[in-house]
């Protein structure tokens, strides 16, 4: 073969491998992108200073705020599982995992491993004994705490919930897990006592009642008594009584499944879409062919309600029905099937987006973009660079409303609120943070995953988020000055 035309050949080859290799939404530079990304990113300089300033070098947990963390609050609270993480989501990006101390890691460990309740397999914090008679919270934590195990090289050390129990005079592997790290787990019990397990209570969380008058939303609570949470699982001949012994009553049949998904309120599809997307660690762990089962009835049973002009699903305002939209997006995913009318989803997306909407919650800014990093991969119908530099600056303008003066980013835009792990955030149940405007984890996680999504849309790989001596002020106390964040 004569030599010019093997290079023509080989030219033809790399560009076809690289074009293979080349995310779908990957443009040219374009200045008026990059000037719009340079905005936002300095929203952004001082997240990794206010989160070491929340870690709590004594539980190895961080604080949801500052407000918490230096005890400014009406109620002494202590680090949490979603906050811890959230942090700990955000460290991983910012390539900070591998400059982790050995003892800071050995205590993230044992701060995840000790909230696991032996009994259940699910894991809850002791200083909020009210999560457990909330299905969506401790389903949460239940995901929160087994992928940060993951991450951290670690795992659960008792079954999950949905899987077969140890038998009562099986030895404690707290122990081991307290002398493999080094560190001696200290509770309000005595000074060198086993780690505590998340609660004295063994029992599962009950499956959520949706009361009509009650405002649904994931961020608002509606806090039931326990009578409102008794639940009859409907009899099943055809179900073996180990899944019945070990799973949540919501996921011990079919039938009660199918009540459940009922039971969720569709008229506001944001927290209907919510229940069911954090029930996916559960599902996921249920025995198959069973698991298999409950799939197929949830992907059946969501697919029926989804309308197939605009891809959206139940009721309530826009951004509510689009944030269902991207938990349905999310859960469909995580099951691993295909998301249906991913083109409609996608065009009523762009639609809000054109129209300039202004939130109230920054969840919602999150959810559309992330939900449209999403959809542009699975359609491969990119964004215009003219609709790229919209969408950015359509996220930077609503961000700067989030933004606070210690560097992180808050929820709302109508209110300062104290809710560790969600909770307190209810119309009833509110409290107000005493410490006045500040950053949670919760709004600065948002914050973060919109800032990927976008640098995702644009072609463009997510810059880390840099700070030399973070670990420095983390252990410090609050004695140590932050430094300048990295350029």
């Amino acid at each position: 073969m004569p030599l010019k035309k093997t290079y023509s050949l080989l030219s033809l080859l790399m560009i076809t491998l690289s074009a293979m290799a080349s995310p779908a939404n990957l443009r040219a530079d374009n200045t008026e992108i990059d000037d719009s990304l340079g905005e936002l990113e300095s929203l952004y300089k001082g997240v990794l200073p206010w989160v070491a300033r929340l870690y709590d070098p004594k539980s190895g947990g961080f604080y949801e705020s500052i407000g918490l963390r230096e005890g400014k609050e009406p109620r002494d609270f202590g680090p949490d599982i979603q906050a811890t993480h959230f942090a700990f989501s955000l460290i991983r990006s910012s390539d900070l995992l591998a400059s982790m101390p050995p003892e800071v890691k050995g205590k993230l460990i044992l701060y995840f491993q000790s909230r696991q309740n032996p009994e259940t397999g699910y894991f809850s914090d002791p200083d909020y004994p009210d999560m457990l008679d909330n299905q969506r919270i401790m389903a949460r934590a239940l995901s929160f705490s087994v992928a940060s195990l993951r991450s951290l090289g670690a795992a659960p050390l008792y079954p999950l919930p949905g899987k077969p129990r140890a038998s009562a005079n099986a030895p404690t592997r707290i122990e081991l897990a307290a002398s493999k790290t080094g560190q001696i787990v200290k509770t309000n019990q005595g000074p060198e006592e086993t780690a505590p397990t998340a609660s004295s209570s063994n029992r599962i969380p009950p499956a959520s009642t949706n009361k009509d008058n009650a405002e649904s939303n994931p961020d608002l609570e509606d806090k039931e008594s326990a009578s409102d949470n008794v639940y009859i699982v409907p009899n099943s001949k055809t179900l073996s009584i180990e899944i019945q012994a070990n799973t949540p009553p919501h996921l011990a049949s079919t039938e009660a499944f199918h009540q459940w998904l009922d039971e969720r309120p569709w008229h506001f599809a944001w927290t209907a879409m919510d229940n069911i997307q954090s029930q996916q660690t559960l599902i996921n762990s249920l025995p198959e062919p069973y698991r298999t089962t409950i799939i197929d009835k949830a992907i059946a049973y969501i697919s029926e309600r989804q309308e197939a002009n605009t891809g959206l699903i139940g009721g309530g305002t826009p951004e509510v029905r689009l944030s269902g939209a991207f938990k349905l997006v999310l859960f469909f995913r995580a099951m691993k099937r295909p998301i249906p009318h991913t083109e409609e989803i996608q065009k009523t997306v762009i639609e809000w987006l054109e129209s300039e909407p202004e939130t109230e919650k920054i969840y919602f800014v999150r959810n559309t973009i992330d939900m449209l990093d999403i959809l542009v991969e699975e359609t491969g119908q990119n964004l215009t660079n003219e609709q790229m530099v919209a969408v950015i600056n359509f996220a930077t303008r609503e961000l700067k409303r989030y933004l606070q003066s210690d560097g992180g980013f808050s929820r709302f835009t109508y209110g300062f609120y104290i809710s560790p792990n969600d909770l307190y955030l209810s119309d009833a149940d509110r409290i107000p943070a005493q410490a006045g405007p500040q950053g949670q984890l919760n709004g600065t996680t948002m914050a973060i995953r919109t800032r990927a999504a976008l640098y995702t849309l644009a072609g463009r790989k997510t810059p880390s988020l840099r700070m030399y001596d973070f670990w420095d002020v983390a252990l410090a106390d609050g004695e140590h000055e932050p430094s300048q964040v990295e350029k």
